[in-house]
């Protein structure tokens, strides 16, 4: 008995700590950030794939993992930039999934200046299959399978130029909660700049906070690009975890990315006693001509 009451006790921690932590560091790879802020659509208009994945406190069994997809287009007559975006992520025997349309539409304030306004739309699923861990415990005995949908909106805005963007955004707002389900909101403000430093080198930091979240977390980092084809960087994020990221172009066409996420100092989160995380991501793209191409 005492070994389920210690099993069971893991996977809530587990599964409270999922549902605090970041899904992907987005400053990583601005190609994903649509996830984070639908607006994001708009910085590009080619027709574009992107899936990503991430493994999450490499070492610890039931860890939680996500893996995601987004794919968008612009849209020439009514001058939008429409997309779809497909979660999922996992941690012990809790699974969570997702899936939306994504709308963005651009509006221009002068001649170097634009605001864009975007709409998510979908539903997500949470399932959890808790046979054969009760172990005569009757709190588990009575929800041995879970399998709950509810409806999902969200929304962002986005002010950008050619080098620089400023956004806030509530991606994901639940229609309903789920019962018995602890969950928590996020709600973004970022900011990014590109500067320049000669023909073949140019640095972006950015900033990424999460105001709503109970940990409050505050991503801030920078990319070093070399001739719009390489990039090397890393962010810190407040709750003590530091990511190294690396980034390679093929033509402007194909896009790969990795990093590697670790604890430092103090961190109070389980990534301290794990051996990191690992983020990949791909993206390739068909060029269109309505907007500038932004590599970044």
């Amino acid at each position: 008995m005492t070994r389920y009451l210690w099993q069971c006790t893991f996977l809530l921690l587990l599964a409270g700590q999922a549902n605090a932590q970041e899904t992907f560091i987005f400053p990583n790879f601005n190609r994903n950030a649509a996830l984070a802020n639908p607006a994001m659509l708009s910085l590009d208009s080619s027709t574009s794939f992107t899936a990503a994945g991430r493994k999450q406190w490499t070492g610890i069994n039931d860890a939680p993992q996500a893996i995601s997809f987004t794919g968008s287009t612009f849209i020439k007559g009514p001058g939008l930039s429409a997309g779809i975006a497909v979660e999922h992520k996992s941690v012990a025997v809790n699974k969570y999934s997702g899936i939306g349309f994504m709308l963005s539409k651009t509006v221009k304030l002068s001649k170097t200046e634009y605001l864009s306004l975007g709409f998510y739309g979908g539903a997500d699923n949470f399932s959890a299959n808790y046979t054969g861990l009760g172990g005569g415990d009757p709190a588990l005995a009575q929800k041995q399978q879970i399998n709950q949908w509810r409806g999902i909106v969200g929304a962002g805005l986005l002010l950008h130029g050619e080098r620089f963007y400023f956004g806030a955004s509530m991606p994901r707002i639940p229609l309903k909660d789920y019962k018995d389900v602890p969950d928590e909101s996020n709600g973004y403000l970022t900011a990014g700049v590109l500067l320049p430093l000669n023909e073949q080198f140019s640095v972006a930091p950015n900033l990424t906070w999460n105001v709503l979240n109970k940990s409050r977390a505050l991503d801030a980092g920078a990319m070093l690009y070399v001739q719009e084809i390489f990039g090397v960087g890393a962010t810190y994020r407040s709750t003590g975890e530091i990511n190294a990221a690396l980034q390679y172009s093929f033509q402007r066409t194909l896009q790969i990315g990795y990093s590697y996420i670790f604890a430092v100092g103090n961190s109070q989160n389980i990534s301290r006693f794990s051996g990191g995380s690992h983020e990949i991501f791909l993206n390739y793209r068909i060029n269109n001509i309505a907007l500038p191409f932004k590599w970044w």
